[in-house]
């Protein structure tokens, strides 16, 4: 698997980083922040999905992945051949192939891994894990939290899972009608498969902050139905019955972030898929947000893009669909 597809990137649309600091900076700790390891940060898309195999980006590190963190990335690293060192949240475990590693957003995480391990590593954005979780399904709880578990391979040959990553890796280096659909069922599967060889609800040791994660989950429900309305932070918390200085400690634990930049992200994510996918101006697309000054809206965008909503439109309007097959 090593030899095809060694790092491929499907993207729709970019976004991430709050309005209340400068485009660079980041919560003031000691653990840096990644777009994928050893990038700058930059905004993921609501759609986004990278996939890599272990080797093309731990080759160039020595196998040696230095604790780091992503904003809004979930990653699934699948291992069938090697052995790997994993410190999840400060906790250790070590695991032989085949194995399966879950990391959530926000997740402090490093990997030594044996040299020449084989396996793959998916990231994708928070957005696309909701989209993809069905109602009254297990896998949402599943995303939530870290999971590091050597896979039995006799459960292993009953499901799918080794197939739907090459099927993914295959499709990444595809370029043909239906492409996303294509991604988004089998990043769907492979899920569904994984969360099968899973039965426990929650691993030893990594339950410590779930109080900080279920409120910052019914956080960002609140968030998805109000932000165009600009409601305030304290109204957010009397919402969810919790403080504001409680509900300010879990969005820095979950995601690194303030709660007022968990609504600006979410702001931003819509003013993307806005000024991409529909024919408003972007005096409309202020106004749609919920801005009354759509000065104020261009240069809300423009300092966190580093782009004015008019270039931005210009460069990436309408790339995302899909070519009619001839």
């Amino acid at each position: 698997m090593d030899r095809r597809c060694q790092n491929l990137y499907f993207s729709v649309m970019e976004l991430d980083r709050p309005i209340v600091r400068e485009p660079t900076s980041d919560p003031p700790i000691a653990v840096p922040a990644f777009f994928l390891y050893g990038e700058p940060l930059r905004p993921p898309d609501e759609r986004l999905v990278h996939i890599e195999t272990i080797a093309a980006r731990s080759r160039l590190h020595d196998w040696v992945i230095r604790a780091h963190r992503h904003r809004d990335l979930h990653q699934v690293l699948l291992i069938e051949r090697g052995r790997v060192e994993a410190k999840l949240d400060g906790r250790a475990v070590a695991l032989r192939a085949p194995a399966a590693i879950a990391v959530p957003p926000a997740t402090v995480h490093a990997f030594r891994f044996q040299p020449e391990t084989v396996g793959t590593v998916i990231s994708f954005a928070s957005a696309l894990a909701g989209d993809l979780s069905c109602a009254g399904s297990a896998m949402p709880g599943f995303l939530e939290r870290t999971v590091a578990v050597a896979l039995p391979r006799e459960a292993l040959g009953k499901t799918d899972l080794a197939r739907l990553s090459e099927m993914l890796l295959r499709e990444f280096g595809r370029s043909a009608p239906g492409r996303r659909l294509a991604l988004a069922g089998l990043l769907s599967a492979l899920l569904a498969n994984l969360q099968r060889l899973l039965p426990y609800p929650s691993p030893p040791g990594s339950s410590s902050n779930a109080p900080d994660r279920d409120l910052v989950a019914r956080f960002r429900e609140q968030v998805e139905q109000h932000f165009r309305e600009h409601t305030r932070i304290g109204e957010y918390a009397a919402l969810l019955q919790t403080s504001e200085t409680r509900l300010l400690r879990a969005c820095l634990a979950v995601t690194g972030d303030s709660p007022l930049g968990v609504v600006h992200l979410r702001l931003l994510i819509e003013a993307e898929r806005q000024l991409r996918y529909t024919s408003m101006s972007v005096t409309q697309v202020a106004y749609h947000l919920g801005f009354e000054d759509p000065a104020y809206f261009s240069r809300f965008f423009t300092c966190r893009m580093g782009i004015s909503p008019r270039a931005f439109r210009r460069g990436n309007a309408l790339t995302a669909l899909e070519p009619v097959a001839p």
